[in-house]
């Protein structure tokens, strides 16, 4: 009974997490480019990363970065980090706890690179100040608000919808050899 219990969840875990596909390159008629209103801040001052135009065959963003941390209003983390594209744009806020040199990346979901932009963290103090940047150019966004929430990964909600399940067999399992225990 054990043995389909955790081969089946194998199973599930490779078609939930193994789905992969090859990258292609961008079909919009700009280039993608990532934008921030100062490549250089310091230490613990977030900054928000911007890609813009993103033609509607892209729905969602990927933000990865090589230190520090990515958030959104509903998540904060130091992996990847997804954001819906809204208006062809799509935001990330970016925040060091050391001073460094970091890249934020951009993919889309089949994985192919949209950009980046380097962001330069110096310690409090030490006058940090002025610059802009990004793959593509661009000195920032529109001086709106960026578009706010995240997705959950699709490989996260079936992975919990698949814990719950096994959790539930497992107390069935439970409930019936208690219940045959104590009839005979």
């Amino acid at each position: 009974m054990l043995k389909k219990v955790f081969t089946a969840a194998a199973v599930a875990g490779l078609l939930v997490l193994g789905g992969a596909s090859a990258a292609t390159a961008y079909s919009g008629s700009e280039e993608p480019a990532v934008v921030v209103a100062d490549s250089t801040i310091t230490v613990g001052q977030p900054i928000t990363v911007t890609v813009t135009n993103l033609g509607d065959d892209i729905d969602s963003v990927y933000f990865t970065a090589n230190g520090g941390a990515l958030s959104s209003i509903v998540l904060a983390a130091v992996g990847p980090v997804i954001k819906p594209v809204t208006n062809g744009s799509a935001s990330v806020t970016f925040t060091a706890s050391e001073p460094g040199n970091y890249t934020v990346f951009a993919r889309d979901a089949d994985g192919f690179e949209l950009g980046s932009v380097a962001i330069s963290v110096s310690a409090v103090g030490s006058g940090a100040g002025g610059g802009t940047g990004g793959t593509g150019g661009g000195t920032g966004g529109s001086g709106g608000l960026p578009a706010t929430g995240n997705e959950l990964p699709a490989a996260a909600l079936w992975l919990g919808v698949g814990a719950i399940g096994i959790g539930g067999i497992a107390i069935a399992a439970g409930v019936a050899r208690r219940r045959a225990h104590t009839s005979n």
